[in-house]
């Protein structure tokens, strides 16, 4: 999957010159805790969060020791300014519509941020949230298999040798009844839960029949 397939397109943005007011009274009617900040031509110029908002001198925002200083005058501007494009962010991680999941998630994690906007041409067509990722992995379903009985274990044992770099002279696959047999060896523990992980998520197997051992003291 890819964020076009699971991206908000009705996107909830707010402009450029807008006052802050306008960018919170947005995020309140839109239940968003972000928003894309565009210009005039749609173009993303920027984010702005409720993290954003959070160091307003209205919420008793302490100067600094050192002020006068760059930051100390950064801070100030951004808790007293009412210009979302004064407080924005403008280090914008965002990703095309082509983007995989995958990705997408890997850059949530390395930046810790909610949410990325999707973008095209330079202009914001869609935004995925971490709600959007977790959608995607509740509708997942098992990979689909051919019924019969052949094909099934065909898939097993290719799976076992791809993803898990176990071979079929290691690790026996036998399909019964709907069945999955599986017999062989293997180091650990942790292989015979991967290995169990791996079967549950191809559809057309009934129940695993687990024959596969693990030498002794390997957790």
């Amino acid at each position: 999957m890819q964020a076009k397939d699971i991206m908000t397109r009705a996107v909830a943005t707010v402009s450029l010159t807008a006052s802050i007011r306008k960018a919170i009274e947005t995020m309140i009617a839109a239940d968003v805790s972000g928003l894309p900040v565009v210009g005039d031509d749609g173009s993303l110029r920027g984010i702005i969060t409720e993290g954003d908002m959070l160091r307003r001198k209205e919420l008793d925002l302490r100067a600094a020791d050192d002020a006068g200083t760059v930051d100390a005058l950064r801070d100030y501007v951004h808790g007293n300014s009412w210009r979302v494009e004064d407080v924005m962010s403008t280090d914008v991680v965002s990703v095309r519509p082509a983007a995989p999941l995958g990705e997408i998630a890997g850059l949530m994690a390395l930046h810790s941020i909610k949410r990325v906007p999707v973008v095209s041409d330079g202009r914001v067509v869609g935004i995925v949230s971490r709600r959007d990722l977790l959608r995607a992995v509740v509708a997942g379903l098992p990979d689909f298999i051919p019924r019969g009985e052949d094909a099934l274990r065909l898939a097993v044992a290719t799976r076992l040798k791809n993803d898990l770099s176990l071979p079929q002279e290691q690790i026996d696959v036998a399909v019964q009844d709907g069945n999955v047999i599986l017999t062989g060896s293997v180091e650990t523990e942790l292989h015979r839960k991967a290995i169990k992980v791996l079967v549950e998520n191809l559809r057309g197997s009934a129940t695993i029949v687990d024959k596969v051992t693990t030498i002794a003291g390997r957790p």
